[in-house]
């Protein structure tokens, strides 16, 4: 008996040593394995900003960060101060991402210097990122390291549009529809691929996916599907998650439809969840995200019915991958009778600044608030910027309470204006109005360079394609512009953007004979970008 003792007494403490072991190991790969993912996910983000807006020192161990994604959403990183763990998420809406951790440390510099950290938040080019991950075994905690650099950022040259130089890196265009490609919507999806929706033969819902090399900056195009066999004008889009987009436009007997659009496996489009938001009439409809709740996702669809003028509602989107799709709408918000061409950006969650054309043919704008309980819309005080002719406006936001918005003006020119937001009282008002194409301006879109230059693609004089960069001086909110590029001579391209990164931008038009093509725009500045 004694002898079992003793060699059970060895045995035991053998077993705790092989256990002490393997839970140091598990502890070391679970701490390894969330401190990769916690890197990526900080590298991925911070290196897409538009701008930092906020961060703390650099000796601050549970630091923050703030920044603006190209969607002006202002996103956070910091430290939950009861689990530790690292939160990500919108501002005010954060949720846990990895930890816990007992560091969480950035360091910026500018694009130059990067011996010496800054809190300049316009200044930021590179930002450093250190955290230590605690163990929850008995082993070490274990630190990492990573560096991002704000590829969106330029320095700015203080020359105003007049330093921005925009050209074609790939020719020719791909002319992905020989037969007819008209008034196409562009959205980014992941990585290089976009969906792209328009009015394809016999004036049919068309939609496909572009793919850009960013080697060559070519573009190939997949995927295509016929998602309305009786009509399919003016879609809009916006996408749900990485393999699913939302397209609404003006359907079967000029209605109103909204449809989901999907990836398949093999690289296939296909639709499902169809929804008849208006049974009367749907005339150029306009898509902003509102949210995402679980597998719920909420849009705020606004449009121009010809009975009662301009009108907004929200449309749902029920989402279980492989499993299930719905599709609902809420009911329509009448705010101003014989309006046309509603444009819309996004303030915040419940509030979103909607330009559009006014019963005579001018400029108005309103505060739309939706209520995230019931999903209705209503809004508040119409603003009137432009008294004489403003034509399918275009929006794109500077900052919180700023907007740009471009627009077809007096004599058929290309006009564009600063709205101001007061988020106190939801009023609006405006900067001087500034002329970028005394010639002609139709149909422009708009899409965010940095906080204060945006790429402007426009039909220019004679309808050709023409593209120019405007800027705002944020002190007194005028704009000035660059030189005018034509892209595409063919007429009337009604052409539509999205960026691919800060120096380049994907534009599909309805081209030569109303075919469709599409290609990359490149945009330079008169200064380089900092890298560091």
């Amino acid at each position: 008996m004694a002898i079992m003792a003793i060699i059970f007494a060895v045995i035991v403490l053998q077993f705790r040593v092989i256990q002490n072991s393997w839970d140091s190991q598990v502890g070391a790969a679970e701490t390894l394995q969330n401190g990769r993912v916690l890197m990526d996910h900080l590298y991925r983000n911070l290196s897409k900003a538009v701008r930092i807006t906020a961060v703390s020192g650099s000796a601050e161990t549970n630091g923050y960060v703030e920044f603006q994604d190209n969607d002006a959403n202002n996103i956070r990183y910091d430290v939950n101060s009861t689990t530790n763990y690292v939160q990500f998420g919108a501002v005010g809406d954060l949720s846990e991402l990895a930890g816990p951790v007992s560091q969480l440390q950035f360091t910026c510099y500018d694009g130059n210097d990067l011996d010496t950290p800054i809190t300049d938040v316009t200044a930021i080019r590179c930002v450093k990122v250190e955290t230590t991950l605690s163990n929850t075994g008995p082993g070490q905690d274990k630190g990492f390291s990573t560096w991002a650099y704000l590829r969106t950022n330029f320095q700015d040259d203080d020359t105003g549009g007049e330093g921005w130089t925009i050209s074609k890196p790939y020719e020719p265009w791909l002319e992905f529809d020989p037969d007819t490609g008209m008034e196409p919507a562009l959205v980014h999806m992941s990585g290089t691929k976009y969906h792209c929706a328009y009015r394809g033969d016999r004036d049919d819902g068309y939609a496909c996916i572009f793919t850009v090399d960013t080697g060559d900056w070519s573009v190939s195009a997949s995927g295509f599907l016929e998602y309305d066999t009786k009509n399919g004008g003016a879609p809009a889009l916006a996408r749900i998650d990485d393999g699913y987009s939302l397209c609404a436009y003006r359907g079967d007997g000029d209605d109103g439809w909204a449809c989901v659009l999907y990836e398949l496996g093999a690289g296939g489009l296909d639709k499902a969840s169809t929804v008849e938001f208006d049974t009367e009439d749907c005339w150029d409809p306009a898509l902003c995200k509102i949210k995402t709740d679980g597998n719920d996702h909420y849009y705020l669809c606004a449009y121009a019915n010809t009975g009662t003028g301009v009108q907004a509602l929200v449309l749902q989107v029920t989402l279980i991958p492989y499993v299930m799709m719905n599709l609902t709408a809420g009911p329509a918000f009448p705010f101003d009778v014989g309006g046309t061409s509603p444009a819309l950006s996004k303030i915040d969650d419940t509030h979103y600044l909607c330009a559009y054309t006014g019963g005579y043919g001018d400029g108005w704008s309103i505060v739309l608030t939706v209520d995230t309980v019931d999903w209705t819309v209503c809004g508040v005080t119409l603003f009137g910027f432009d008294p004489y002719t403003c034509v399918a406006p275009a929006l794109s936001k500077i900052d919180d309470t700023h907007y740009l918005c471009a627009y077809e003006g007096a004599d058929g020119d290309g006009w564009a204006v600063v709205l101001n937001v007061d988020t106190g009282n939801w009023t609006i008002s405006q900067g001087t109005n500034f002329e970028y194409d005394t010639v002609q301006g139709g149909a422009p879109d708009l899409s965010k360079i940095n906080n204060t230059d945006f790429l402007c693609a426009y039909s220019g004089p004679g309808g050709a394609g023409m593209a120019v960069v405007l800027t705002v001086n944020t002190g007194d909110w005028t704009i000035s512009k660059g030189t005018p590029f034509t892209f595409d001579p063919a007429p009337f391209p009604a052409p539509a953007l999205c960026q691919i990164d800060a120096g380049h931008y994907l534009c599909a038009i309805g081209g030569t004979d109303a075919h469709g093509f599409t290609g990359v725009l490149e945009v330079t500045s008169g200064v380089p970008p900092l890298m560091p």
